[in-house]
């Protein structure tokens, strides 16, 4: 067989001799589309000197490098919410080419700093789904592998410097709902949720603050459980405790999420009060399944499946460009008004 020459390649191509030998060491005299287009016909054509750096270029624009294997880590605590998000990040990730591994964390693995086994395999990235301690994520991040986080401790500035981390805008869409609560002449409006778990429930409680302080309203402590129960306020029983613990009812509540919310309207219902006549509730997430609940929960959309998605994308340009500064990146979302908290 004939050895293919740069002359071959620039009369295929016709384009000059000098062009394409620039376009094939990766100079920047010729565009990136000019040498796109060169180093795909020397790689069709067999041309046998391409470099590692032209060759890596051409391989991840066209997607036929090696099959990259992403990492999922997370907790156990797969649901509704969780799975639309995984839905997403498969449906990217098989866009490009990529293969999906997931793992779960165990509370003992986290403790004892044990990473699972996948991550000493051929790992390109890890999107970690849930927020871990400190110490295990600087065990992760000692890999040296691209990271992108959904979410982060309340302490933003820990994480910051480890990965990329996508977020979802809390506080202006809980200021929002609030503000709506204020307006229909409620003042007494209390708060669920673990602010001391993610930045996301504490931008919401921050946000519920806000409103409550731009109405000149006091923040009522005594109405507000934003500790840190063992299961972060996702069993009924937390949800009832913080409930019983509020020297009074209140006449609204802003709750953290929507797995909350859900538990407080049955809390309430069985202390014989109605939501929203007696208190409005509001949630967080509209997760699939709540419009089943009567009343109609007054929720933020987020769209779990668009944020899947979004992580991938994140993580596939961290591998591309992994000497760019680290970056936050706040996910848009939706206020969704509906029965639950209108008490007009």
């Amino acid at each position: 067989m004939k050895k293919v020459t740069i002359q071959d390649v620039a009369k295929e191509l016709k384009l000059s001799r000098n062009t394409v030998a620039k376009a094939l060491n990766n100079s920047d005299t010729v565009s990136y589309e000019t040498r796109y287009v060169v180093i795909e016909k020397a790689y069709e054509m067999g041309y046998s000197k391409l470099s590692p750096v032209v060759l890596n270029e051409f391989k991840l624009r066209n997607k036929i490098d090696d099959t990259k294997t992403i990492v999922v880590l997370t907790r156990r605590e797969i649901s509704v919410f969780w799975n639309s998000i995984i839905m997403g990040i498969s449906d990217e990730l098989n866009k490009y080419g990529c293969k999906l591994q997931f793992n779960f964390i165990s509370e003992q693995d986290e403790k004892n700093l044990v990473l699972p086994l996948d991550l000493q395999a051929e790992v390109s990235g890890i999107i970690i789904l849930s927020v871990f301690s400190i110490n295990y994520i600087e065990q992760i991040v000692n890999q040296n592998i691209p990271v992108v986080f959904l979410d982060a401790p309340s302490d933003l500035e820990s994480m910051a410097q480890h990965g990329d981390i996508v977020v979802c805008e809390g506080y202006n869409s809980i200021k929002k709902i609030t503000l709506d609560l204020i307006a229909q002449g409620l003042k007494k409006i209390g708060f669920i949720g673990d602010i001391t778990y993610c930045k996301t429930i504490n931008d919401r409680y921050l946000g519920y603050l806000s409103a409550l302080n731009s109405a000149g309203i006091d923040a009522d402590d005594s109405i507000v459980a934003n500790y840190h129960p063992t299961h972060k306020f996702y069993k009924t029983d937390e949800v009832d405790r913080a409930l019983s613990g509020f020297i009074s009812m209140p006449e609204a509540i802003v709750c953290a999420n929507d797995d909350i919310a859900l538990d407080v309207i049955r809390c309430l219902r069985g202390k014989g009060l109605s939501v929203p006549k007696d208190v409005a509730v509001t949630g967080f997430d509209n997760v699939e399944g709540m419009a089943q609940v009567e009343p109609f929960l007054t929720t933020v959309r987020v769209g779990n499946q668009r944020l899947g998605r979004r992580l991938v994308q994140q993580l596939m340009w961290r591998i591309q460009n992994p000497t760019f500064p680290k970056e936050v990146i706040f996910i848009g979302v939706e206020v969704i008004f509906r029965q639950s908290s209108n008490r007009s």
